[in-house]
């Protein structure tokens, strides 16, 4: 086995990543329901953990504490559990990523506020709108989102993550008829395209949103699939990540390159960070769609 390291200076740490060079075994879709708040570990995630706030101009997502959620799962009573969550093996290994095992939702990532930072200046509409927050680890986009109006689907590769993290924090934000108008769901994106099959045009994705996932190379087919059986004929697609991912190989420019590739759509690059290790936001749309590249946000008009 090989071991890297994610080279992200501003990212809450560092630390390594395990890849094996055989095919994985990923992990395959379902739906995960919103939970039992009886649940005695959902109970002490809203009564021990911290809540954090990140204000998007008007409107003010909240979260719990990734690092508390962690901790009150580690000190779970239920040892066969603790064993089942891929979340707490990373954490042994002192690891934020394990190729088809964990994929690093209980992290936020540092290009989720860029995401954030650029729909509270887009114009974007999102009244009545269908909207998907692909790899949503703690759903702070999505969350975005529902509170402007939108109905929302979360998907992570893991089901404790959406479990401990991403529903707790839908319910922290929102009274139960925004937790209605919310799905979740865990596992592989080819699984989960397959999961949904939208073929009815009018069920599929106005927006998809999708922020440090474009790490690994051998995923872009899939995601490529996902955006294609998912998204409406007129939708839009936002991808926020970093320009190069170091020791894996994915960044923005190798994406669009696959992209350019498959043929099915056409991007832009509307926004670039102006500092640091490079970050960048793609827009990405049909080939035939009558939807217009946005104007680029200046980076200078980003931030909270």
């Amino acid at each position: 086995m090989n071991m890297f390291k994610f080279n992200f200076a501003s990212d809450e740490e560092q630390s390594t990543d395990t890849v094996s060079s055989k095919d994985p075994d990923w992990l395959e879709s379902q739906e995960v329901p919103p939970g039992d708040d009886n649940d005695e570990i959902i109970k002490n995630i809203f009564t021990e953990c911290e809540q954090n706030s990140v204000a998007c101009k008007e409107t003010t997502v909240k979260y719990f504490s990734t690092v508390d959620v962690l901790n009150i799962l580690r000190t779970e009573d239920d040892d066969l559990l603790k064993k089942q969550l891929a979340v707490l093996n990373a954490d042994e290994n002192h690891s934020d990523l394990q190729t088809a095992v964990y994929e690093g939702g209980l992290k936020i990532w540092e290009c989720t506020y860029d995401m954030l930072s650029y729909i509270a200046e887009s114009q974007l509409d999102f009244h009545n709108k269908n909207v998907l927050d692909l790899g949503c680890g703690a759903g702070l986009i999505g969350m975005l989102c529902l509170l402007k109006g939108a109905t929302c689907t979360f998907q992570d590769y893991n089901t404790e993550v959406l479990k401990y993290l991403t529903i707790p924090n839908v319910k922290l934000n929102a009274d139960e008829k925004y937790v209605s108008k919310s799905k979740f769901y865990s596992g592989d994106w080819g699984s989960f395209t397959s999961l949904l099959n939208l073929e009815n045009e009018e069920m599929r994705f106005d927006y998809i949103f999708t922020a440090e996932t474009i790490y690994n190379v051998d995923n872009y087919p899939k995601l490529h699939d996902c955006f294609k059986n998912l998204l409406k004929q007129n939708g839009e697609i936002y991808v926020a990540a970093k320009s190069y991912y170091f020791g894996v190989g994915g960044g923005i420019s190798l994406f669009e390159d696959y992209l350019k590739s498959r043929t099915t759509f056409k991007s832009k690059i509307c926004w670039d960070s102006s500092e640091g290790l490079k970050r960048q936001i793609l827009q990405v749309l049909g080939k035939q769609t009558k939807t217009a590249f946005f104007i680029p946000i200046s980076d200078s008009l980003m931030g909270f």
